[in-house]
């Protein structure tokens, strides 16, 4: 019996249960609640029981959570309801683990916090920051699949409801704690919907129908200090709140980033995770991913973000991604589009 000291796993799966519902799901149905919406018939084919929300301390898995998501996303009568989620979410669904954002001491500190505990403010979503020259860029996967088990037209809206909900809580975050409306740029693959107004009020600068999705904060906004905060707090939440496991595409998507000049085959990296290629295969399967796939997208989000934001051409990320010739990383890049 190891107590406190017992081993946390390396990553987590669709159906663990690991979203604490009173978080964000209690928040989520007040939202529909106040607008008149069931709840009971936005909870259908979830497994989520209100009674049981209520009554107990309930968990539940990432695939459960989703379904619920992909049900609210699809009331697009209630374009709102993405930006409010996102907007009330920090601090007011999380207890002890909402003052690392709240009394950090700086952008640059909230961001990062944000990133390394993006498993506990947004459990669908894993955020990912690169600090540049001219700023940081933070860029969102899904850790689980999720997005990939719907229909085409489903899977639109659900991802965009996500972005939406997640993007908004980093924005009102960060404008909240300085007390000032930062100058936030944000790129999204979609093209505009018919509520522009929400994006207008919660985001500001959007440009739409992009390569690839991200938002952007200029360098010089990132050392500006948090001036109403509590130190004691801060430190209390660093030492209670644990860093959870990503989830499992994530993980597997992280081994092929920090192993970039080697990348791990099917063999090697289902060895480093202690199961067999078959067993790998499976997990895959049932994230509706493969391993194909997953190297593909890595590879192909690289590309995307040394041509956008390090604003390299063909040849030198062809030189850069170490392939032997131009035309060679041309044809990969048709690969990882279908892939």
């Amino acid at each position: 019996m190891k107590g406190n000291h017992a081993l946390i796993p390396q990553w987590t799966e669709r159906n663990d249960k690991i979203v604490p519902a009173r978080h964000h799901i209690a928040l989520l149905l007040d939202l529909l609640s106040n607008r008149g919406i069931n709840m009971h018939y936005m909870l259908r084919h979830t497994g989520i029981f209100y009674d049981d929300l209520i009554a107990h301390d309930l968990k539940v898995g990432p695939a459960q959570f989703a379904r619920l998501i992909s049900n609210i996303a699809k009331l697009e009568q209630f374009p709102e309801l993405s930006f409010l989620f996102g907007q009330q979410l920090i601090p007011s669904a999380f207890s002890a683990s909402s003052h690392l954002i709240v009394h950090a001491s700086t952008i640059r500190e909230l961001l990062e916090n944000l990133t390394t505990y993006s498993e506990v403010y947004f459990p669908l979503v894993k955020l990912r920051t690169q600090f540049e020259n001219s700023g940081v860029y933070l860029f969102e996967e899904d850790p689980y699949g999720e997005s990939s088990s719907l229909s085409l037209s489903s899977r639109t809206i659900y991802r965009r409801w996500l972005i939406e909900y997640v993007f908004t809580s980093i924005i009102t975050a960060t404008n909240w704690r300085v007390d000032k409306k930062l100058p936030w740029s944000v790129k999204v693959d979609w093209k505009t919907p018919c509520w522009q107004e929400q994006y207008d009020v919660y985001w500001g600068k959007v440009d739409f129908r992009q390569p690839m999705v991200l938002l952007h904060l200029p360098e010089e906004y990132l050392e500006l200090t948090i001036e109403a905060r509590s130190e004691t707090l801060y430190k209390v939440a660093q030492k209670n709140t644990l860093i959870p496991p990503c989830g499992l595409l994530s993980f597997i998507r992280e081994q092929f980033r920090v192993n970039e000049e080697n990348t791990p085959s099917l063999n090697d990296l289902s060895a480093a995770m202690n199961m067999s290629p078959a067993t790998l295969k499976r997990r895959l399967k049932n994230h509706s991913s493969t391993y194909r796939s997953l190297l593909g997208e890595v590879n192909r989000q690289h590309a995307i973000y040394l041509q956008e934001v390090k604003q390299m051409d063909d040849v030198q990320i062809a030189q850069k991604m170490q392939f032997f010739d131009v035309s060679n990383y041309r044809r990969a890049v048709k690969r990882w589009k279908i892939a």
